[in-house]
Protein backbone atom coordinates (compact mmCIF):
# COMPACT_ATOMS: atom_id res chain seq x y z
CA UNK A 1 0.00 0.00 0.00
CA UNK A 2 0.87 3.95 0.50
CA UNK A 3 4.62 4.45 1.85
CA UNK A 4 5.03 7.12 4.55
CA UNK A 5 1.40 6.97 5.75
CA UNK A 6 -2.03 8.93 4.61
CA UNK A 7 -4.69 7.05 2.83
CA UNK A 8 -4.94 5.45 -1.03
CA UNK A 9 -7.60 6.16 -3.00
CA UNK A 10 -8.48 5.03 -5.95
CA UNK A 11 -11.07 7.08 -8.58
CA UNK A 12 -12.53 3.93 -11.02
CA UNK A 13 -14.57 4.81 -13.99
CA UNK A 14 -15.82 8.12 -16.02
CA UNK A 15 -14.70 11.66 -14.26
CA UNK A 16 -17.21 12.38 -11.56
CA UNK A 17 -17.93 8.95 -10.35
CA UNK A 18 -17.88 8.23 -7.38
CA UNK A 19 -15.31 5.75 -5.65
CA UNK A 20 -15.36 2.43 -5.35
CA UNK A 21 -12.83 1.50 -2.61
CA UNK A 22 -10.27 3.10 -1.04
CA UNK A 23 -7.54 1.86 1.85
CA UNK A 24 -6.92 3.56 4.92
CA UNK A 25 -3.73 3.05 6.49
CA UNK A 26 -3.01 0.45 9.15
CA UNK A 27 0.05 -0.41 10.80
CA UNK A 28 0.37 -4.36 10.37
CA UNK A 29 -2.21 -4.79 7.88
CA UNK A 30 -4.98 -4.05 5.30
CA UNK A 31 -8.56 -1.71 6.13
CA UNK A 32 -10.51 -1.73 2.77
CA UNK A 33 -13.38 1.07 2.35
CA UNK A 34 -15.91 0.47 -0.09
CA UNK A 35 -18.77 2.07 -1.49
CA UNK A 36 -22.46 1.32 -2.95
CA UNK A 37 -25.38 2.75 -3.99
CA UNK A 38 -26.75 -0.92 -3.29
CA UNK A 39 -26.72 -3.41 -1.43
CA UNK A 40 -25.04 -5.47 -4.21
CA UNK A 41 -22.86 -2.58 -5.39
CA UNK A 42 -21.66 -2.07 -1.71
CA UNK A 43 -20.33 -6.03 -1.56
CA UNK A 44 -19.19 -6.17 -5.18
CA UNK A 45 -16.73 -3.11 -4.35
CA UNK A 46 -16.08 -4.82 -1.04
CA UNK A 47 -14.33 -7.60 -3.08
CA UNK A 48 -12.95 -6.14 -5.65
CA UNK A 49 -11.45 -3.39 -3.32
CA UNK A 50 -9.86 -7.03 -1.58
CA UNK A 51 -8.35 -8.65 -4.81
CA UNK A 52 -7.31 -5.18 -5.82
CA UNK A 53 -5.10 -5.23 -3.15
CA UNK A 54 -3.76 -8.34 -4.28
CA UNK A 55 -2.98 -8.01 -8.00
CA UNK A 56 -2.86 -5.95 -10.75
CA UNK A 57 -6.52 -5.92 -11.48
CA UNK A 58 -5.84 -4.10 -14.90
CA UNK A 59 -3.91 -7.35 -16.40
CA UNK A 60 -6.96 -10.43 -15.72
CA UNK A 61 -8.42 -11.21 -18.92
CA UNK A 62 -11.94 -12.32 -18.37
CA UNK A 63 -11.38 -15.85 -19.82
CA UNK A 64 -12.96 -17.88 -15.95
CA UNK A 65 -16.24 -17.86 -13.91
CA UNK A 66 -17.17 -18.97 -10.79
CA UNK A 67 -20.20 -19.09 -8.69
CA UNK A 68 -20.29 -17.25 -5.02
CA UNK A 69 -22.87 -17.50 -2.82
CA UNK A 70 -22.49 -16.45 0.88
CA UNK A 71 -24.69 -16.54 3.89
CA UNK A 72 -25.14 -14.12 7.08
CA UNK A 73 -27.41 -13.67 9.92
CA UNK A 74 -26.82 -10.02 9.56
CA UNK A 75 -24.80 -7.60 7.10
CA UNK A 76 -21.62 -7.95 9.05
CA UNK A 77 -21.36 -11.74 9.12
CA UNK A 78 -22.33 -11.67 5.26
CA UNK A 79 -19.90 -9.13 4.46
CA UNK A 80 -17.38 -11.78 6.16
CA UNK A 81 -18.29 -14.82 4.99
CA UNK A 82 -18.57 -12.67 0.89
CA UNK A 83 -15.16 -11.73 2.01
CA UNK A 84 -14.00 -15.35 2.87
CA UNK A 85 -15.57 -16.66 -0.89
CA UNK A 86 -13.75 -14.21 -2.62
CA UNK A 87 -10.10 -15.53 -0.55
CA UNK A 88 -11.07 -19.35 -0.88
CA UNK A 89 -12.13 -17.89 -4.82
CA UNK A 90 -8.22 -16.96 -5.20
CA UNK A 91 -6.24 -19.51 -3.36
CA UNK A 92 -8.83 -22.72 -3.86
CA UNK A 93 -9.99 -22.36 -7.18
CA UNK A 94 -7.20 -20.21 -8.59
CA UNK A 95 -9.18 -17.21 -10.16
CA UNK A 96 -8.83 -13.76 -9.63
CA UNK A 97 -11.87 -11.70 -9.66
CA UNK A 98 -12.46 -8.73 -11.77
CA UNK A 99 -16.20 -8.47 -11.88
CA UNK A 100 -19.76 -9.86 -11.34
CA UNK A 101 -22.93 -10.52 -13.02
CA UNK A 102 -26.01 -11.38 -12.03
CA UNK A 103 -25.20 -10.77 -8.52
CA UNK A 104 -28.14 -10.87 -6.11
CA UNK A 105 -29.01 -10.16 -2.41
CA UNK A 106 -32.14 -11.79 -0.59
CA UNK A 107 -33.37 -12.04 2.73
CA UNK A 108 -34.90 -15.37 3.91
CA UNK A 109 -36.97 -16.19 6.43
CA UNK A 110 -37.50 -20.07 7.71
CA UNK A 111 -40.07 -21.75 9.67
CA UNK A 112 -40.97 -25.13 10.61
CA UNK A 113 -45.01 -26.26 10.06
CA UNK A 114 -47.35 -27.77 12.06
CA UNK A 115 -46.44 -31.29 10.67
CA UNK A 116 -42.32 -30.84 10.67
CA UNK A 117 -41.33 -29.03 7.22
CA UNK A 118 -39.04 -26.50 6.79
CA UNK A 119 -40.73 -23.33 4.47
CA UNK A 120 -39.03 -20.17 3.20
CA UNK A 121 -40.14 -16.73 2.27
CA UNK A 122 -37.27 -15.35 -0.02
CA UNK A 123 -37.56 -11.17 -0.54
CA UNK A 124 -35.38 -9.68 -2.98
CA UNK A 125 -36.82 -6.55 -2.80
CA UNK A 126 -34.45 -3.76 -1.20
CA UNK A 127 -37.20 -1.27 -0.15
CA UNK A 128 -38.93 -4.74 1.18
CA UNK A 129 -36.16 -5.33 3.55
CA UNK A 130 -36.10 -2.70 6.36
CA UNK A 131 -32.29 -2.46 5.69
CA UNK A 132 -31.92 0.67 7.90
CA UNK A 133 -33.32 -1.10 10.82
CA UNK A 134 -31.09 -4.41 10.45
CA UNK A 135 -28.28 -2.40 10.11
CA UNK A 136 -28.53 -0.77 13.49
CA UNK A 137 -29.62 -4.32 14.66
CA UNK A 138 -26.44 -5.26 13.52
CA UNK A 139 -24.61 -2.88 15.59
CA UNK A 140 -26.35 -4.16 18.84
CA UNK A 141 -24.43 -6.41 21.42
CA UNK A 142 -28.25 -7.57 22.22
CA UNK A 143 -29.33 -8.23 18.12
CA UNK A 144 -30.67 -12.01 17.88
CA UNK A 145 -32.48 -13.16 14.77
CA UNK A 146 -35.75 -13.57 16.45
CA UNK A 147 -37.06 -13.92 12.92
CA UNK A 148 -34.91 -16.72 11.91
CA UNK A 149 -33.53 -15.33 8.94
CA UNK A 150 -30.68 -15.05 6.97
CA UNK A 151 -29.45 -12.95 4.01
CA UNK A 152 -27.87 -14.12 1.08
CA UNK A 153 -25.82 -13.08 -1.71
CA UNK A 154 -24.91 -14.65 -4.83
CA UNK A 155 -23.64 -13.92 -8.19
CA UNK A 156 -21.01 -14.95 -11.25
CA UNK A 157 -17.98 -13.75 -10.24
CA UNK A 158 -15.89 -13.51 -13.93
CA UNK A 159 -11.67 -13.14 -14.01
CA UNK A 160 -8.91 -15.36 -14.97
CA UNK A 161 -6.98 -18.45 -13.68
CA UNK A 162 -3.98 -17.08 -11.96
CA UNK A 163 -0.76 -16.99 -13.59
CA UNK A 164 2.23 -16.30 -11.94
CA UNK A 165 4.09 -15.33 -14.84
CA UNK A 166 1.42 -12.64 -15.59
CA UNK A 167 -0.52 -12.20 -12.37
CA UNK A 168 2.01 -11.16 -9.89
CA UNK A 169 0.82 -10.92 -6.27
CA UNK A 170 0.90 -7.36 -5.09
CA UNK A 171 0.64 -8.63 -1.34
CA UNK A 172 -0.64 -11.36 0.11
CA UNK A 173 -4.06 -11.90 2.21
CA UNK A 174 -4.27 -14.50 5.32
CA UNK A 175 -8.14 -13.48 6.17
CA UNK A 176 -10.75 -11.44 7.02
CA UNK A 177 -11.28 -10.19 10.69
CA UNK A 178 -14.38 -8.64 12.56
CA UNK A 179 -12.20 -6.10 13.97
CA UNK A 180 -13.25 -2.98 13.05
CA UNK A 181 -15.87 -3.82 10.61
CA UNK A 182 -18.43 -1.50 9.75
CA UNK A 183 -21.64 -1.30 7.33
CA UNK A 184 -23.47 2.04 7.32
CA UNK A 185 -26.33 3.71 5.30
CA UNK A 186 -26.20 7.42 5.22
CA UNK A 187 -29.58 9.66 4.79
CA UNK A 188 -29.01 9.47 0.98
CA UNK A 189 -29.11 5.95 1.15
CA UNK A 190 -25.63 5.46 -0.48
CA UNK A 191 -23.45 2.78 1.71
CA UNK A 192 -20.03 2.56 3.16
CA UNK A 193 -18.38 -0.67 4.54
CA UNK A 194 -14.65 -0.95 5.89
CA UNK A 195 -13.32 -3.70 6.92
CA UNK A 196 -9.35 -5.18 7.96
CA UNK A 197 -8.00 -8.00 6.28
CA UNK A 198 -4.59 -10.19 8.19
CA UNK A 199 -1.58 -9.78 5.49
Amino acid sequence: MKEGGGEEELEVGEAGEKKKFRYLDHMTDLIVESYGNTLEELFENSAIGLVNAMFETSKVDLTASIKIIAEGHDFKSLLYNWIEKIILAIYIDRIIITKFDSLSFSKIYTAITNNNKKTEKIIAEEKELIIANDLDFADSKEYSSKDNAIYRLEGTGKGEIINLEKHEYKVEVKSITYHEMQIKRNQDGYYTARFLVDL
